[in-house]
This record gives C-alpha cells, structure tokens and sequence, in this order.
C-alpha cells in the first residue's frame, strides 16, 4: 500500500511542476512576444520620422543630381545623404543668394534695340612696301676690296659706310681731275665736268673736295649709302669683280609697309578700294589703325578661292616689323535690332542661350537665335523681347553652377525648340 500511495504522490508532484512549466512558458513566451511588438514599433515609428516629407528630399552634397525621399549612401560616391528643402523651380532656372551673386561677380542689364554693323575679321601679314626698296649697284665696273656690311636685317643710315671699291677706270679719273686743278690749257668748266663725273661713279663731294686739295688719288675708293634702309640681300662678296650696274645690296626702308590679307569671295562685295578697316597688332600696345583699302588683287587664286587686299601704313616709329600679323576688322551693313555683349552668350553643341534676371536673385536659361555679330555685339533674332533683364557678366558661372547642382546642361530644356540643334 505503501509503495502504491508512494508512486501516486510522486505523480501528483510530477504534474503540478509540468504544469507550473507550461504556465511559465507561457508567460515566458508572452513576454518575449510583447517585447518584439514594442521594438517593431518603436522601430517603425524612428523609420517614419526619417523619412522626407512632402517640401524635402535627401542628396549628396558631392553628386546633386542625386535625389531620395530617405536618408541613405550616395550610390555614386557612397557619401551619406543629407536632407534640404524642395524649391519651386522650374526646369532651366537657378536660385543664388545676394552673396553668391556678389562673389561670381554677376550683373545683369535691359536688352534694346541699337546699331550693329556685320564685321568681317581677316589675319593679314605686314610686308614690305615695294615702292621703297632699292638695289645698290656699282657704278663703275671694278673690284670689291671690302665690305663694311654684309648680313641680311642689318640697319644703314644715309652716309654710312658701306664698301671698298678698286677700279682702273675710277682711279684714271681722278688723276684726270687732279691734272685740270689750275693748269694752262683746262678752264673751269672742264674741272666741274670731271668732278661729274666722278659723282656718276660713286664719289661723294666730300671725296672730290679732299681730292681738290690733296691732288692725291684713292686707289680705293670707299663707298657710302645713299639712303636709309636695312638691309635685305648681300649679293656681292669681298674680291668679286662685278661690272658696272651689278647689284651689290638690295634694301628697303621700315618707314613705309604693306599689310597684306586674303580676302574670300563671299566677302568681296563689302570691300572695295577705300573701304574702312582698322588693324590690330597683337602684342603691341597700341590703339587700332585707322586705314583704307588701297590695292585689291584683279586675279583670283584658283586654288583657294581668294584674293588678296592691301593696306598702306605709316611706320615712322619703325616699330612694325615686316613678318608681324595683324588682324584686320571691317565694318559693313548697319542694322538696328536686339543685341548684347558678345559675352553673355553661351554657345555649344546645343545651340545658343543666355540666362535672364526674372526676380530676387532666380535666373532663367533661354535659346537665342543670333544674327548680324562683331568683336562687342550680338544680334538676337528670336528667343527675346526689348525689355529682358538679360546676364552680361558671368553667364558661364551660371551655367556652371546649374550643371552642379541639377546635374544636367540648362539647354536640355529647350529640346524640340526651333533653333534648337538636334
């Protein structure tokens, strides 16, 4: 009996502790619940309050192109997200602050209408003006002993000492010349006529006077240049024997040049002889060259289809060098329309824009279409009205800008537009 109760008692305890468990696994499992739902919410609501509302989205300071409604990595430069505020901007605007504006330096003015003249540019070159180039020859037939001159671009001045000549023929007339100094049988007239001729073969007065009084002849004469110039060729050489009119040196003078230029055939009909022109030197500090057509070429080159205009130009300053460049500007066929600064406009592959001040520092991008253009002004043709506040200085930093932050050309706005380059 005993060992029955025994067995039956130890059952009993045996189903209260499994019960006691199963309760307390239930509790346990209760718990364990109830805290996973209040983390789940606890979580949801931090997600909820993370993300964008309806006036913001998230993006990467580094790549603005890049928008989302939640915070996150920049999937290009993987940097984290930040948050900013929604603007109301339309496609190809911009808004700066009045700091921003100051820094980039950008000014804005009222488009109107006003005079612009069609330029023709043309790249000429500066020459030598032919009318002023001289060959200095001899004038007796004889020998060359020395040369005092001989590289090409070396300057003479008028006297200068150019060369030595030795010549049997010259040296025959000055002891003619000596023997009709004061002598019965020689009058005057026969004495002057020997001192011409003397000048004829190259002697100077100051020579002739010297011979007059040392009734001594030069068995070498020596030579001096009868103008200024430079010198262009040395043909001779020091012991060549040239006969009477031979070239010696050919020059030229600096104080008289050419600016000459190839002209297209579309554009002859704007340029005739006495058309306006002014001429810029590059790297010479100086004001333009007002001057006149003075010579067009009557032959065309087959070739290239041009033909060539000349200008004459004053150089007493000497300080144009034949060999310079010279850029040449003609102004033809006034208009009076819509322009701008050449500066304000912004042209590429897409065609041509400008961005206008619309109010409290926003800019707007818009297409132009231009036509008549010199080296200042641009003629608009369509895109604006008179009375546009239109960006003259600092256009590209508006671009720039835009490209920055809207990771996109402000001219990919306008596609379909006319004008519009496809």
């Amino acid at each position: 009996m005993l060992n029955i109760w025994s067995i039956v008692k130890v059952s009993l305890i045996k189903v209260q502790m499994n019960s006691f468990k199963r309760q307390h696994s239930k509790f346990i499992v209760a718990s364990l619940l109830a805290a996973f739902f209040i983390m789940s919410s606890c979580k949801r609501g931090s997600d909820d309050s993370t993300i964008a509302a309806a006036d913001e989205y998230y993006t990467c300071s580094m790549d603005p192109q890049v928008v989302e409604n939640k915070p996150g990595n920049c999937p290009i430069c993987h940097m984290k997200l930040i948050k900013v505020k929604k603007n109301n901007l339309k496609i190809g605007q911009i808004k700066l602050s009045g700091q921003q504006i100051k820094l980039a330096n950008i000014k804005w003015d009222t488009i109107r209408q006003s005079n612009i003249s069609k330029e023709i540019t043309l790249t000429g070159k500066v020459a030598i003006d032919q009318n002023f180039t001289t060959a200095i020859s001899m004038k007796i037939s004889g020998r060359i002993e020395k040369l005092y001159i001989k590289n090409p671009g070396d300057k003479i001045s008028k006297g200068q000492l150019l060369y030595e000549i030795y010549s049997e023929e010259l040296n025959r007339t000055q002891q003619e010349f000596i023997n009709s100094i004061g002598k019965n049988g020689f009058s005057k007239e026969i004495n002057e006529a020997v001192a011409t001729k003397l000048k004829l073969y190259g002697m100077s007065d100051f020579q002739i006077d010297n011979l007059r009084s040392s009734k001594k002849a030069n068995e070498h004469v020596k030579v001096f240049s009868p103008s200024d110039g430079f010198i262009l060729e040395t043909v001779a050489s020091e012991g060549e024997y040239l006969a009477e009119g031979a070239t010696i040196f050919q020059t030229a003078s600096l104080n008289s040049l050419w600016v000459e230029a190839e002209l297209y055939l579309p554009n002859l009909e704007n340029v005739k002889i006495g058309t306006k022109a002014e001429l810029y030197f590059p790297g010479i500090d100086e004001k333009a060259l007002s001057v006149k057509v003075d010579f067009i070429d009557p032959q065309v080159s087959t070739k290239d289809r041009f033909v060539v205009v000349r200008f004459k130009i004053n150089n007493q300053s000497v300080l144009l060098k034949p060999g310079m460049l010279a850029n040449i500007s003609f102004q033809t066929k006034s208009v009076n329309a819509l322009t701008l600064p050449v500066g304000a406009i912004i042209q590429d592959s897409f065609g041509a824009n400008v961005w206008i001040h619309t109010s409290n520092g926003i800019f707007e991008n818009k297409m132009v279409s231009l036509g008549i253009q010199n080296r200042d002004q641009v003629e608009i043709t369509d895109g604006l009205t008179d009375g546009d506040v239109v960006v003259t200085s600092g256009a590209y930093l508006l671009n720039s800008e835009y490209i920055f932050k809207r990771g996109a050309n402000p001219m990919e706005g306008h596609q379909g537009m006319p004008g519009m380059k496809m």
